[in-house]
């Protein structure tokens, strides 16, 4: 059901032992079903229905297949992406549920990669669910230093449980949201007969704040001067309208205007 991501693009980083820390810490102390997909091969771990190895020999296609089955069967799948930086791992980023960036000084390249996903998913969407959170798209960065309390990769024990648990409270609002959506499908049908000119009137009649209705009238205009079709943008939008609050769905139109800009030259 839930896809969480590990990665960085230096090898030997650490990442491995890190993930599967996360997965023997979420079977020992929750009872959710977990997976666990490494890209390389594991030496120590036995292969199962639930324990993948070398999924880089794979290919996109029957990646995505095998993923898309396992979220069927699996409460949380860990998915161990440590390699040099490649092609075939970047591709399979996108669909991950949450993405941690292993090392602090990979600061830039997490928000870069997902500064580009950001700008990839406006015209594609299979990737619109990339990194969701219930505050707005969010990349957690873990860091090696250890100053600040902050987590770290050479993990203890305690650090792993801090990780396990912000991924366990990760599943619990993406499943609560995911029983939600079923209540918010009958507003997002009325908001799809209302023509674009009429956006902003047509959510305030629907009991949507004002300034907030307005704003997203805004930011569907921007994505259709993108390129991307009226109703493709209103589906991509939605969870927005719904989950965010007017400041966070301010930020993410500016920064989303700014990216933009930032393309353009």
């Amino acid at each position: 059901m839930y896809l969480v991501g590990f990665y960085s693009p230096k090898a030997k980083s650490g990442v491995t032992e890190l993930s599967l820390s996360i997965y023997h810490w979420l079977k020992t102390n929750t009872t959710l079903s977990a997976a666990f997909i490494s890209y390389g091969t594991l030496e120590k771990e036995k292969i199962s229905n639930e324990l993948i190895h070398e999924f880089s020999k794979l290919s996109i296609t029957e990646k995505k297949r095998k993923i898309k089955q396992m979220k069927k069967e699996f409460d949380i799948i860990i998915y161990d992406a440590s390699s040099q930086l490649s092609e075939g791992v970047l591709n399979l980023l996108p669909i991950v549920d949450r993405l941690f960036v292993v090392g602090e000084e990979h600061r830039d390249f997490a928000q870069k990669l997902q500064q580009i996903i950001e700008f990839d998913k406006i015209f594609d969407k299979h990737v619109k669910n990339f990194i969701t959170h219930l505050k707005g798209n969010k990349t957690f960065i873990i860091r090696e230093s250890k100053e600040n309390h902050v987590i770290g990769f050479n993990y203890s024990n305690k650090e792993t449980n801090d990780i396990g648990q912000m991924i366990y409270t990760d599943y619990v609002t993406y499943y609560l949201n995911k029983k939600l959506i079923e209540k918010n499908e009958n507003v997002y049908k009325k908001i799809k007969q209302i023509p674009i000119d009429e956006l902003s009137i047509g959510l305030y009649e629907l009991g949507i704040d004002f300034e907030k209705a307005l704003l997203f009238h805004n930011f569907i205009y921007l994505r259709v001067a993108l390129g991307q079709e009226y109703h493709e943008a209103l589906e991509t939008l939605f969870p927005q309208l719904i989950q965010s609050s007017f400041e966070e769905l301010l930020d993410k139109f500016r920064n989303e205007l700014l990216l933009f800009t930032q393309f353009k030259k």
